[in-house]
């Protein structure tokens, strides 16, 4: 039986680059950082797989960063758009929803639209990740 989400999973074409966004922007630590061979290629069923693996975690929740040695990763279509179906943003839950902001903002971060108070007391924006992610950044004010 299924218990809880563990973590959240992303093919970068840059560690270095991903990994320091999640540090330095969003917070997270680096927790683990490994290279696969022989076990990835039977888990994927792709012969001569390398890939490395980081995990970036905040408080319980983990993004998992892998760069594929092989096989090659492909682009994602360049007019993916948030309403196409599979996975479409990793959200976080933020507290000073507009400081976040600001400090995205100071980052160079790129946001999709603007920010809107989406129901009462929950403020939510999304915005582009390091590499084709989109994430989420939401706060419920209590009253």
């Amino acid at each position: 039986m299924f218990k809880r989400m563990d973590h959240v999973a992303i093919s970068v074409k840059d560690m270095e680059k991903a990994i320091a966004f999640y540090r330095d922007v969003i917070g997270m630590e680096k927790v683990f950082d490994r290279e696969f061979s022989e076990g990835m290629a039977k888990l994927i069923g792709v012969e001569g797989t390398r890939v490395r693996i980081v995990h970036m975690r905040l408080g319980d929740s983990v993004v998992e960063l892998f760069d594929y040695k092989y096989p090659p990763g492909r682009e994602p279509p360049p007019d993916r758009q948030q309403s196409d179906y599979g996975l479409i943003h990793i959200g976080f839950i933020v507290e000073d929803f507009w400081g976040t902001y600001q400090h995205l903002l100071d980052h160079g971060v790129k946001f999709l639209g603007e920010p809107v108070e989406i129901r009462p007391g929950v403020f939510v924006a999304y915005f582009h990740g390091v590499e084709y992610e989109v994430c989420e950044i939401r706060e419920i004010v209590k009253s």
